[in-house]
C-alpha cells in the first residue's frame, strides 16, 4: 500500500510503498477514504512536541474509512477513525489502509461525505465548545472571531450565530479571505496596527473567539468590553502574548483557554449531534481536497495559511 511517512522531524513526509498491515484479534482493518491534515499533525512532525513517534511514522490523527475486516463491524461499514494514539505514536491515516484497535472506529451517518467525515470532528467540536462551553455566548451579545475563514473559526462563527449573537464579526488577515466567511458574518480585514485601526478605539464586543494568536490578539483583546471574555484556541500567527497587567486588570477581561485534549469525552458526546447538523445543512464545513501524493504541498499551504477550510488528502 501507499503511505505518507515521516522519515525525519521537521521535514515533509515521503510517499512510500509498504506492506498492507494485517489485523489481529481485537483489531479492525479499514480502507482509508479520506484523511485530515491538522495543526496537531504538523506539531507532531516538528519534533518539538512531547509526543515523538518512532520514525518512519505514518501521520494523520483523523480519517474516514470503510471496514474491510473486523470481528465487531460488518465489512462495508463506513467509520470515523480517531483515538487510541492513531497518528501520534501509532500509524495514522495518511495511507491507503489502517489497522487499529476496534474502539478507534465509530460508524457514522452515510449521508456525510468521507471528506467531511474525516475533517469535521476537531473544528466542529472545538468551535462548539469554545462558543458554548468556554465563552458561554448568550443571545444579544456581540462576538468577534479571528480567523473566521478557517475551519475552526468558521465553525465558531456559525455556532455564535446559532447561539443568538446580535452580531458576529469575522477578522481575517488578508482581503481575499473575507469572501470565505460564513453567511451573516461581517468581515474586518487586517492584523497588528492595521487591525487596531480597522476596529476603532472603543471596545465593541462582549466575546472574543481567537484562533490566530500573534499580532492579531493584542488589539482584539483591547476591543473586548470590560468584563468580557476571550476564548483562545490557536496560534497560527504566533505563539507569544504580552499583556500590560495594570490595564488588563482594569479591563477585567477573562482569558480562557480552549484545550481540546482535555475535553475528549465532550467531543465524543457532541459528535453525533454535529454530524446530524452537518447532514441537515444547519452548519457547513469548507474542505479543500488534495491527492495523497500532494501531501507535502498541502502541508506547506496549511503553514502559509492558504488552505480554504479544512485540508484533506484522499489516497
Amino acid at each position: 500500500m501507499r503511505a505518507a511517512r515521516l522519515h525525519n522531524y521537521d521535514q515533509a513526509p515521503i510517499i512510500d510503498e509498504i506492506e498492507t498491515p494485517a489485523r489481529s484479534a481485537g483489531q479492525t482493518l479499514v480502507r482509508i477514504d479520506a484523511a485530515a491534515l491538522g495543526h496537531l499533525d504538523i506539531t507532531v512532525a516538528s519534533g518539538t512536541f512531547n509526543i515523538r513517534p518512532t520514525l518512519p511514522h505514518i501521520g494523520g490523527t483523523d480519517g474516514a474509512g470503510t471496514v474491510i475486516e473486523s470481528d465487531t463491524l460488518a465489512p462495508g461499514t463506513r467509520v470515523l477513525v480517531r483515538g487510541g494514539g492513531i497518528g501520534l505514536f501509532k500509524p495514522g491515516c495518511w495511507a491507503e489502509y489502517l489497522v487499529a484497535a476496534d474502539k478507534a472506529f465509530t460508524p457514522f451517518d452515510s449521508g456525510l461525505e468521507p471528506q467531511v467525515a474525516a475533517t469535521f470532528f476537531l473544528p466542529s467540536t472545538t468551535g462548539f465548545v469554545a462558543v458554548n462551553d468556554v465563552a458561554r455566548v448568550t443571545a444579544g451579545e456581540r462576538v468577534v472571531v479571528s480567523g473566521a475563514s478557517g475551519a475552526v473559526g468558521s465553525m465558531a462563527a456559525q455556532f455564535a450565530l446559532l447561539a443568538g449573537a446580535s452580531e458576529v464579526i469575522g477578522v481575517v488577515p488578508r482581503e481575499e479571505q473575507a469572501a470565505l466567511l460564513p453567511p451573516g458574518v461581517r468581515p474586518v480585514v487586517g492584523r497588528g496596527p492595521e487591525l487596531a485601526a480597522a476596529l476603532g478605539s472603543e471596545p465593541g464586543a462582549e466575546v472574543l473567539i481567537d484562533t490566530l494568536g500573534g499580532d492579531c490578539l493584542p488589539p482584539l483583546l483591547e476591543w473586548v468590553v470590560p468584563g468580557g471574555r476571550a476564548a483562545l484556541i490557536g496560534y497560527t500567527l504566533g505563539t507569544e502574548l504580552r499583556i500590560d497587567l495594570p490595564n488588563w486588570l482594569l479591563n477585567d477581561v477573562a482569558i480562557l483557554p480552549v484545550n481540546m485534549m482535555r475535553r475528549t469525552d465532550r467531543q465524543i458526546e457532541l459528535a453525533p449531534q454535529l454530524i446530524d447538523r452537518l447532514v441537515a445543512g444547519e452548519i457547513r464545513l469548507a474542505v479543500q481536497q488534495f491527492p495523497l501524493d500532494d501531501i507535502a504541498d498541502a502541508l506547506r499551504l496549511m503553514r502559509e495559511g492558504k488552505v480554504t477550510g479544512r485540508a484533506v488528502v484522499v489516497p
